[in-house]
């Protein structure tokens, strides 16, 4: 929740922002592992405030 004043004129207002809750995870395959110093970075939901829901960033190999 938050809570807005608007200073000199006297007016404030509430906000209440609501989420839903993460989806459950999405069960990966991962790829042939490309390079013996590869890393897999799991796939995770993230939200989106473009689309006002969670969306999927699918898991990758990293070389470190």
């Amino acid at each position: 929740m938050i809570t807005v004043w608007l200073i000199g004129i006297g007016i404030s207002c509430t906000i209440l922002v609501r989420r839903l809750p993460k989806p459950a995870p999405i069960i990966e395959v991962r790829p042939p592992k490309p390079h013996p110093k590869a890393v897999w970075i799991p796939g995770h939901r993230k939200w989106s405030f473009k689309y006002h829901k969670y969306i999927w960033i699918p898991g990758y190999w990293k070389i470190r």
